[in-house]
């Protein structure tokens, strides 16, 4: 009877849907978070339909006012990444100088760009951000509903140096000329003889850069930055002394054969002789002491002579040009490291 009994009821509560057996506290809680979930993914989608007609309409509506959408946005070209902060210019063409710039305003931190509803026409768009070399002034053809422009920043490259004397390592008043490879002067300014510390902007996607220098009483001084972080900066040499070192001239390793890479090099010793034609010289030799003494010698001794052929092949006399090989027996510092056996190897100019 009471197995008839059990089979009646369980067939009555399926018959009306409830259930068969009563919720744990844990299936409530799931159960009522599931509810909630639903709810807020319903309100959510209602609201992003909601947000999908206003901006439809608002395009509608800019169409109407003949406003099309421009969007502005910046990058890191080494990077690529988007950059915030950066400042946006936008200005009509035909626009008087003194009129305000349809857009004046950075780059947000959300979306990383700028934008606003502009009358179809054309446009200087100009973007710049501290850290950042200044890009060129971009011209805009807006026509349009939703145009966007990105804008291409390459991170500066400030090369700060000081200019000093060669024997007492004082500060030095010289004129200073940048340039690039085109010879158009990047920075041209004078340092003076208290405070030397001067600095410009490279741009170092540019191969190289040179930077001449002169002053009273001394040489003048002409050299090629294509590291800036090895430039050593602008060190003058006095007229009165009797002998210099003739910087970045390179030469194979353990040959006497002279890279294509020490052209500025030699061109600042054929300026040299050419700007003193009675000046007689003697091109001497070092190396460091990696070899034997006298392969140190015979590599210095035929060093020597390809900087002096050089310079006879340029068109200066063979008799005002004298060379020397000293080999390993004259270091300037001790060979106890890389850095200082680079030292060591170098090309001396002593004056006659």
């Amino acid at each position: 009877m009471k197995q008839i009994w059990l089979i009646v009821s369980l067939l009555m509560l399926s018959v009306l849907g409830e259930p068969v057996y009563a919720l744990t506290p844990a299936q409530k809680r799931a159960r009522a978070k599931e509810v909630q979930m639903r709810k807020r993914e319903a309100a959510k989608r209602k609201a992003e339909k909601k947000k999908a007609a206003k901006a439809k309409a608002a395009k509608r509506q800019r169409i109407k006012d003949g406003k099309p959408m421009l969007y502005v946005y910046s990058f890191d070209l080494k990077t690529g990444q988007p950059l915030s902060g950066t400042h946006i210019t936008v200005q009509d063409i035909h626009a008087k100088p003194t009129k305000r710039p349809k857009i004046n305003k950075p780059t947000d931190a959300k979306r990383v760009r700028v934008a606003k509803p502009l009358p179809a026409g054309q446009y200087w768009i100009h973007a710049a951000r501290i850290g950042y070399l200044p890009p060129d002034t971009i011209f805009f053809d807006h026509k349009h509903d939703e145009d966007s422009i990105a804008i291409a920043l390459y991170p500066e490259t400030r090369l700060t140096f000081t200019v000093t004397d060669s024997l007492t390592a004082r500060p030095v008043g010289a004129n200073i000329i940048v340039r690039n490879p085109e010879r158009q002067k990047i920075m041209q300014t004078t340092s003076d003889s208290v405070h030397t510390l001067l600095a410009v902007l490279l741009d170092d996607r540019v191969p190289f850069y040179t930077i001449e220098a002169t002053a009273i009483d001394y040489f003048p001084f002409r050299d090629t930055i294509t590291d800036p972080a090895l430039f050593q900066g602008v060190i003058m040499s006095p007229r009165e002394i009797k002998s210099f070192v003739l910087h970045n001239i390179y030469f194979a390793t353990g040959k006497t054969h002279i890279l294509d890479s020490s052209e500025p090099a030699l061109m600042e010793l054929y300026h040299f002789l050419v700007a003193r034609p009675n000046q007689r010289i003697r091109i001497v030799g070092h190396t460091d002491n990696i070899g034997s003494d006298r392969s140190n010698q015979t590599l210095s001794e035929g060093r020597c002579k390809e900087v002096r052929q050089s310079m006879i092949n340029r068109g200066i006399s063979a008799d005002r040009i004298e060379t020397e090989g000293r080999g390993e027996r004259d270091p300037i510092v001790p060979n106890n490291s890389e850095e200082n056996r680079q030292m060591n190897r170098r090309v001396e100019i002593v004056l006659l």
